[in-house]
């Protein structure tokens, strides 16, 4: 059964790769202040057209191998990535600080061009995109109703990353949507702990929100090639999606949006440094199975320094944090310290195979399917907590940092 869906995967890749390059287009769509958005379109027939925007780190090949198969279903993709168009730099920030009107623009020229009935889609970041462009396309009253609504793939729309242990706060944009949303969410994903409260902002108006869970995966595009487990997540989508444009359909969307106040000041949560931790300082019972089978039990962290590090192979600072960590280790032994390392949502083989190229000198936990992490409320990777002898949580980092600087050496120690 495996290698019968490995071969599925493999001819699913080699199949998509052929027929995109036969299929997809490059054309350009007038913008607003007499700017370019340049578009590759998946073009078929059919009634549906899909704006797709570009997330974070740009369009990768799971999102080509997608529009690709959107289009063998009759649905029209267009994808654009507004911050290249415009020379800005690709991240989280560029897209928070656009405002939706060449989101807005380009669902006018798809329909003008096409005819056909729109929805905009962004995954991670990318959905503050998708719903700022259809407010602003609202807020152009409009008279023929094409916009249908949104599709999201796992959004990111917080307005910062919270300190550790603090409750995230959403940009205006998120509670300010009155418009048909679906949702399609990676269990795995470092958010899934603040999922429910996503939903409640975002059904705020009481317009309908649908969501789908993809079990077994952080992201259906977060590596640049896909793996086998994206791509097997990801097969039954453009069906499924085909499905729920109809539904959307049959909640006209609002003519009027709602009024929207913008976030006038950028804030961050992400420390460079220890923090004083504000959130419930009782740490959870740990019962996890270690990267080599044996079985981890902690429910007394006192008269110990305990340091937890949550961390993931896909994470780039967390690797570069492991060699302070290993040296902080060593500069700790012989007293009451312990350090705790739990990865998240990754298998034990690929933990394995990890560590036969990364020296890591300190054991690993599993916290396979992300539950772990949910309790700790972790939503950024690496954090870390610090815990004192007497078995509260007192310090917290939601970054990596060099964990045997003199001055953070210092600090532990007087935890002694």
């Amino acid at each position: 059964m495996k290698n019968a869906m490995s071969a599925l995967i493999a001819c699913f890749l080699c199949f998509s790769h052929i027929s995109q390059a036969l299929s997809a287009d490059e054309i350009i769509v007038p913008a607003s202040s007499d700017n370019e958005i340049t578009v590759s379109r998946f073009q078929t027939s059919g009634k549906y057209l899909i704006v797709w925007l570009s997330p974070e780190y740009g369009f990768r090949k799971a999102h080509q191998n997608m529009a690709e198969r959107l289009s063998q279903e009759g649905i029209e993709v267009w994808q654009a990535d507004i911050p290249e168009s415009l020379f800005l730099t690709q991240g989280s920030s560029t897209i928070k600080e656009l405002n939706g009107q060449y989101v807005a623009d380009i669902i006018e020229y798809a329909h003008k061009k096409s005819g056909k009935k729109i929805l905009v889609t962004g995954d991670s970041y990318a959905s503050i995109s998708a719903l700022r462009g259809a407010h602003q396309w609202q807020q152009r009253k409009i008279k023929s109703p094409y916009l249908i609504g949104a599709i999201l793939f796992s959004p990111y729309t917080y307005a910062y990353i919270p300190p550790l242990g603090l409750a995230p706060e959403y940009l205006p944009i998120v509670s300010s949507s009155n418009i048909p949303i679906m949702i399609y969410q990676s269990k795995n994903s470092a958010i899934i702990g603040q999922f429910n409260g996503l939903l409640e902002k975002l059904s705020q108006q009481q317009n309908p929100v649908y969501t789908k869970f993809v079990p077994d995966i952080m992201s259906l595009f977060y590596q640049k090639t896909p793996t086998e487990a994206m791509i097997k997540a990801a097969l039954d989508i453009p069906k499924n999606i085909k499905k729920i444009i109809a539904v959307l359909e049959t909640h006209p969307l609002p003519a009027t949006p709602v009024k929207l106040t913008m976030s006038k000041h950028s804030k961050s949560g992400i420390d460079i440094y220890l923090r004083e931790f504000s959130g419930n300082n009782i740490p959870v019972t740990i019962n996890l199975q270690t990267a080599t089978g044996k079985t981890f039990h902690k429910t007394d962290f006192r008269d110990k320094i305990t340091v937890i590090n949550f961390w993931a192979t896909w994470c780039p600072p967390c690797v570069e944090e492991i060699p302070s960590l290993n040296r902080l280790s060593n500069k700790m032994k012989g007293s009451p310290f312990e350090l705790i390392s739990i990865n998240y949502a990754e298998d034990k083989q690929t933990i394995l195979d990890f560590m036969k190229k990364v020296n890591v000198e300190f054991p690993v936990l599993l916290d396979q399917n992300g539950e772990f992490a949910k309790k700790w409320k972790v939503i950024s990777y690496p954090s870390t907590f610090i815990i004192n002898k007497q078995g509260k949580i007192i310090y917290g980092v939601n970054s990596a940092i060099e964990w045997d600087n003199p001055e953070l050496i210092s600090k532990i120690q007087s935890m002694f």
